[in-house]
């Protein structure tokens, strides 16, 4: 390697079978919230990496328990998302394959979280959405919304400035008859971008889409393809989050889980980070899945 060759985090990030990342810059730190990719039966906690330049990732251990959550059923802890508000964090996660979505609560992006209403914020199926994969947007106006479903229907309700409840019914923004699972948000100059999962998970028809609106609640105007099956890199390349780059006008990165060509059983997934570049019309350019990753870029620029 040359002696100038910039540092990269590289393809996986750490080791283990993880899933469904959330990424963020929490405090000066990027944290990431995965699920852990295994049988629903060894669904039962969350774990948290952390890193202060996208190379060297350490694991906070877990997180939430779901011994300590019991209407969870403990089982099927799947796609947790993390926010900020009033220097609380809020952790919203998936329980018992639709028994519900819980919110928990920490003073720390590195938890430990608790439950914070002892029940689920979201406990039915609301437009036939399963209750699974949430989302937490904030806006710049600093209204934050959450975004779930599963069962190819995609919902949002605003919350209130609790966190913890919703002050609107929800609405059906289904954004596209492909449409399965894993919404997630990014407003980049006055444009809303929803980004969701199709497909099946356990194979190569796993991949990612996107739509536009102007406004968080659509109709979003599909945009195409971001994420996609690469036979000479990996398969089933999906279910993402997106991050503006701290310090950075402009500059993104895509964090998703892809299964290594090796691999043959649904849960062996992993975690990895690539560039995601928009086009001077605003449109998205296909990610490019890579090895090497991303360059090390500080939390604190």
């Amino acid at each position: 390697m040359p002696f100038d060759a910039p540092r990269m985090s590289g393809n996986p990030l750490f080791s283990g079978w993880y899933a469904d990342p959330e990424i963020h810059c929490f405090g000066g730190r990027y944290y990431l919230y995965p699920t852990t990719s295994d049988r629903y039966d060894k669904q039962t906690s969350y774990e948290c990496w952390s890193s202060d330049d996208l190379t060297d990732w350490r694991n906070e251990g877990v997180i939430l328990d779901f011994k300590d959550v019991p209407w969870s059923t403990n089982f099927a802890a799947w796609a947790p998302s993390c926010a900020e508000k009033n220097g609380k964090y809020y952790f919203y996660f998936s329980a018992g394959d639709g028994a519900g979505l819980g919110v928990a609560v920490s003073d720390s992006p590195a938890g430990p979280f608790r439950d914070a209403i002892s029940r689920p914020i979201v406990g039915h199926y609301p437009h036939g959405a399963q209750p699974i994969d949430a989302h937490c947007f904030t806006d710049d106006d600093g209204q934050s919304y959450l975004y779930f479903g599963g069962h190819r229907k995609c919902v949002v309700a605003r919350l209130t400035p609790t966190m913890c409840a919703f002050n609107q019914d929800f609405r059906d923004i289904t954004p596209s008859p492909g449409y399965v699972e894993g919404p997630f948000m990014v407003k980049r100059k006055g444009i809303y971008y929803l980004m969701w999962s199709e497909g099946g998970w356990t194979d190569h028809t796993y991949m990612a889409a996107y739509g536009v609106s102007d406004n968080p609640f659509g109709p979003f105007e599909y945009g195409g393809k971001i994420l996609e099956n690469n036979p000479e890199v990996a398969n089933g390349a999906g279910h993402h989050s997106v991050l503006l780059l701290p310090g950075t006008e402009d500059e993104w990165v895509i964090c998703y889980h892809r299964r290594p060509l090796t691999e043959t059983d649904g849960n062996h997934r992993v975690v990895c980070l690539d560039k995601l570049e928009f086009r001077a019309d605003g449109s998205i350019t296909p990610v490019t899945l890579t090895h090497t990753g991303v360059p090390a870029h500080p939390a604190r620029p």
